[in-house]
Formats: C-alpha cells, structure tokens, sequence
C-alpha cells in the first residue's frame, strides 16, 4: 500500500464497493450513450452532438473516480460520510437528456 494513502478499517471494504459502484455506473452511461450515437434515428450532425454533451458528464464521472475514492477513505477514517451530489445530478441529467432525444428524434424522424 502506499504511503500517502489512507487506510481504514472497515472489513465490508465500502469505499472500494462504492467506488466500483460508481465506475460501472459511468462505464454503462457512456456504453448507452455510445449506442445512442450509433442508433438514434435523425441527421447525424444532431445525434452526434446530442451524444457528445452527454459523453462530458459520463468523462467527468469516471476521471472523478479516484478522487472520490480517496475523499470516502479519508471520510471513512475521520468518521464523517462525504456525499458528492454533483454525480447524482449529471447522470440523471445525462439519462433525461438521453430519454427526451430519443423520444423526440423518433417521432420527428419519417
């Protein structure tokens, strides 16, 4: 382990579970947003940039993932819970997006 990293004592491992939790979540947001691109009825040019902004929330997620994991640890051993709400409101932000587009690029496509 290294030296500047924190250790705690939980033996249900949290941290680690949660930041697993959170890696699968942006890995399949991103895999939907990906087949989105690639099947979403309409001209190219929109679905690509519908899919593009909804890629930067997902990219944000996951490169904030070992920051996250090191903020629960130093939380874990310090006794207190961080919470990061951004994460909550930028993939519910990205699904919503998702699910108006498509509903609108399918009953505007002929």
């Amino acid at each position: 382990m290294r030296g500047d990293a924190p250790s705690h004592d939980d033996p249900g491992l949290q941290p680690e579970r949660t930041s697993l939790s959170w890696l699968r979540t942006g890995a399949v947001l991103g895999a939907v947003v990906l087949v989105f691109m690639r099947l979403a009825p309409g001209p190219g040019p929109v679905v690509a940039t519908i899919g593009l902004v909804c890629l930067v929330p997902v990219l944000a997620v996951l490169l904030a993932s070992r920051a996250g994991h090191r903020a629960r640890v130093r939380g874990l051993v310090a006794g207190r819970a961080p919470y990061f709400w951004w994460r909550n409101v930028a993939i519910t932000a990205t699904v919503v997006v998702l699910a108006l587009a498509s509903a609108i690029l399918m009953l505007t496509s002929h």
